[in-house]
């Protein structure tokens, strides 16, 4: 039978089915040697022989409804329609849910003639399956062939409701209604009119957004369909080559793009409609990311000073369905670097589904029922400055206004059905609990080496806990352990595909392949922690950088994030903070809005703290030997902890490089530098403070003055007011990232019979914001420079920057005062 198969399929049809035959005369009541017999005669369109064989089979096996399915056909095609009849009905006697056969009898039924009874049959195979998409096409298209237009067009919109990747059903659809209006058409923008009506330009602007407009319609399922328009008048060459390209990005398995209007506009009134496309991947390779989005690109060489460009695209779900269950979330950023005229954002939605919403503050906000049981929201505004961007002003989120929109009442529902999507992939296996015990034990087995206390059992061999859980030294030290093996063994991929892009693998997966994203790592993570009794929350996260966000609404759409929670320990841990150790949170986590999914309770929508200044400490020790040439001998360590402390991992780490990278870093401080020696303590352990200790020859530390030197004991160090207040004034906060503490000891040995001729007063103030204190005093022959210099806090809000901006000239003219020195005999000459 198997050799029958291979040779029709080989295009020997002939052979195979005298094989076939062969078989089935030989074996005639082996069903399989009938079925392939009578396969073969379907082949070879011998329908009276393949329908006689197909009764055989049927006799023989008489629940084969496979073979009673192929029957029927055969009797279809023959124009037996009641034997074909006959065959579905017993074939539905035997599996009454088999909704497939009553569909085959529907539309049997409906192509003879028999309009009510295919009804009848349709309709059973709803009632038993009403979310199948075949089902009301097929019985859609039915209705169409009878002439029952509005009957057939309810059943196929149902069926593209539930189906709206089919681009078939989509034009059958849209054939039937040929005079239907888009969802869009009442909103949309008259570029002309908005042209003729452009406010006059300001000073220093490069464009105006005479218009922007973005449509929403939501489907019961989730799913949507976006319809954004733009008109921008160009106002400047500057502000030509901003506009001049236009990227829409969009998931092709899932979204269908469409750009629908893409013109220029010249102040003549003539209209330029040609413009370049390009598509590429959207994926990031050299940060390891890796999506299935598409972006593409729109370009307009054309476009000049004075030109109007018009563009609008569609985005529409055509997956079969959403990946996030019926949820619907936005985030639609209202203000932006150019001012806009006028702006409008519509949402519209089932009146079944409730939509939560932001309310932000100079943006009208209307809501009406429309025809069809569709609910409008229509968020407006009109004169929209600009926002003047600023170093190292906070997030977008919190600078522009924007429309945040969810289906989502609470956070709770949001922790439900995240937690629910995800709890199969972070459940512990038994490879992810055989690794976390190995770690584990090593952990407990140090320890007892070291003669260290392990919770109420010091000799137990377990890696279980014991009784009333692990005491709070054991579980920091197993955490550090597994949060190390992490971070340390498995790689930074993200493969952001399809339901990944919010799921993550499974963790024995992650721990297989040895590599994965922030939300894979995580899992992994907590699945290793759980497995030797440590409790650990999946936190999903928006980063600092992208800006916090009020409690409401709830919604998916504003993390982009995942790290762990540690609450017996209060420890949030990074699983992707290469060179990290687990009290060295990245400043880009701290202060960041997150979700904390409890599985067994409520979720906790919060901050991360911010770290304490001690927390991110940096030590810097000099022994300075100067020489009456000017030149200096430095012996200098470094100790630092904290958020830094990854960066001089990552730069310190190859030790043949360290010299060459350590005299770059002081070239500005001491020009024309040469490192002698550096050493550096372990930087693979992650736990532990980095410290260093080198020799620099430094050719120009001091420079003549008369008979002396003249000298900056603490060199040319950075500015604080370079470095945290470039700006002279500032319209929005300013965010230094983490609180931090940086401490200096610089020793001087001055030459032989050489002393001190002019020692600076020291310094010291205090603000809400920062502090410091820089101290010069003698020490025998020699001369101490100590210094601390402290961020209180990360963020200066606005109104305090011009105090702020005063304390940090305060710091640098501190350290930038000069010593001089001179010989000993010097004075009285």
């Amino acid at each position: 039978m198997e050799l029958a198969d291979a040779l029709s399929r080989a295009g020997l049809e002939a052979r195979g089915a005298l094989l076939a035959q062969a078989t089935a005369a030989a074996f005639a009541t082996v069903p399989s040697a009938v079925r392939a017999a009578a396969r073969s005669a379907r082949r070879l369109g011998r329908t009276e022989e393949a329908a006689a064989r197909s009764r055989t089979l049927v006799a023989l096996r008489f629940d084969d409804a496979q073979t009673r399915a192929a029957l029927a056909q055969i009797l279809a095609d023959r124009g037996d329609v009641a034997g074909a009849q006959a065959l579905l009905e017993e074939a539905l006697r035997l599996d009454p849910s088999d909704v497939y056969q009553r569909l085959r009898l529907a539309d049997l039924l409906a192509a003879n003639g028999r309009g009510e009874e295919a009804d009848r049959a349709y309709a059973a195979a709803l009632a038993l399956a009403p979310d199948e998409p075949d089902a009301w096409e097929r019985r859609g298209r039915a209705r169409l062939s009878q002439g029952r237009v509005k009957d057939a067009q309810a059943d196929l919109q149902r069926a593209l409701e539930l189906r709206p990747q089919s681009p078939e059903l989509k034009l059958l659809v849209r054939s039937l209604e040929p005079a239907r209006e888009p969802f869009e058409r009442p909103y949309l923008l008259d570029a002309r009119e908005l042209a003729a009506a452009a406010p006059a330009a300001e000073p220093d602007e490069d464009a105006l957004v005479l218009g922007e407009l973005k449509v929403t319609r939501v489907l019961p399922s989730g799913l949507s369909s976006t319809y954004t328009q733009s008109v921008v008048k160009v106002l400047t060459p500057r502000g030509a080559d901003q506009a001049r390209r236009q990227t829409v990005s969009w998931a092709p398995d899932r979204q269908e793009v469409r750009v629908e209007r893409a013109r220029i506009l010249k102040p003549d009134g003539t209209v330029i409609e040609a413009h370049d496309e390009s598509e590429r991947s959207a994926s990031e390779p050299w940060y390891r990311l890796y999506y299935d989005t598409t972006a593409r690109t729109l370009s307009f060489p054309a476009l000049a000073p004075g030109d109007v460009l018009e563009v609008a695209w569609r985005l529409e779900d055509v997956a079969g369905e959403n990946l996030l269950s019926d949820y619907f979330g936005d985030l639609t950023f209202v203000d932006d670097t150019t001012r806009k005229a006028r702006f409008e954002y519509v949402l519209l939605v089932p009146a079944a589904r409730a939509i939560h919403a932001s309310a932000p503050a100079g943006i009208a906000h209307a809501q009406r029922t429309l025809p069809g049981d569709v609910v409008e929201h229509r968020w407006s505004a009109r004169d929209l400055p600009r926002v003047v961007p600023e170093p190292g002003m906070p997030g977008w989120s919190e600078v522009s206004r924007h429309v945040h929109v969810s289906t989502y009442a609470s956070w709770d529902q949001v922790a439900r059905f995240y937690w629910g999507l995800v709890k199969d992939a972070v459940r512990p296996t038994a490879e992810v609990r055989a690794e976390a015990e190995r770690i584990a034990a090593e952990v407990l087995r140090a320890r007892r080496a070291d003669g260290t206390r392990v919770a109420r059992a010091q000799a137990a061999a377990s890696t279980l806990p014991p009784p009333g859980g692990w005491d709070l030294e054991t579980q920091r030290a197993l955490t550090r352990a597994v949060y190390d093996f992490v971070v340390s063994q498995t790689r930074y991929v993200g493969l952001e595909f399809g339901i990944h892009g919010y799921k993550p693998y499974r963790v024995d997966q992650v721990l297989q392949r040895r590599f994965g994203d922030c939300k894979d790592k995580a899992s992994l993570l907590r699945a290793m922690l759980e497995s030797i009794g440590i409790d650990a929350r999946l936190v999903l996260l928006r980063m600092r950088r992208l800006g916090r966000l009020p409690e409401a609404p709830a919604s998916l759409a504003v993390f982009n994030h995942a790290i762990v929670y540690v609450p017996a320990l209060d420890l949030w841990l990074d699983g992707t903070a290469a060179y990290s150790g687990s009290g060295d949170l990245p400043g880009e986590d701290r202060g960041a809005t997150v979700l904390v999914v409890n599985p067994d309770g409520k979720p906790r929508f919060t901050t991360v703290p911010e770290a304490l200044p001690e927390q991110n400490r940096g030590e810097t020790r000099f022994d300075v030997a100067l020489a009456a040439d000017g030149s200096a001998s430095v012996r200098g360590a470094w100790r630092v902890s904290g958020a830094d402390a990854p960066t001089y991992r990552r730069a310190y780490l190859v030790e043949e490089q360290r010299r060459a990278q350590l005299e770059q870093s002081f070239n500005r401080s001491f020009p024309g530098v040469r490192v002698a020696s550096v050493t550096a303590s372990d930087l693979t352990r992650l736990e532990d403070d980095v410290t260093m200790q080198f020799t620099l020859e430094v050719p120009r530390f001091a420079r003549p003055d008369g008979a002396g030197l003249r000298f900056s004991p603490f060199g040319a160090t950075r500015g604080w007011g370079e470095s945290w207040a470039a700006l002279s004034s500032r319209r929005h906060d300013l965010d230094l990232g983490s609180p931090s503490e940086t401490v200096f000891t610089y020793r001087h040995t001055l030459p032989a019979g050489w002393r001190i001729a002019e020692l600076p007063d020291g310094d010291a103030a205090r603000s809400p914001y920062a502090s410091f204190e820089v101290r010069y005093r003698r020490d025998g022959a020699a001369l101490v420079a100590e210094a601390r210099v402290r961020l209180e806090k990360g963020r200066v809000p606005a109104r305090d920057y011009p105090a702020f901006r005063e304390l940090t000239g305060r710091i640098d003219r501190a350290f930038a005062r000069k010593v001089r020195i001179e010989p000993a005999g010097e004075a009285t000459r």
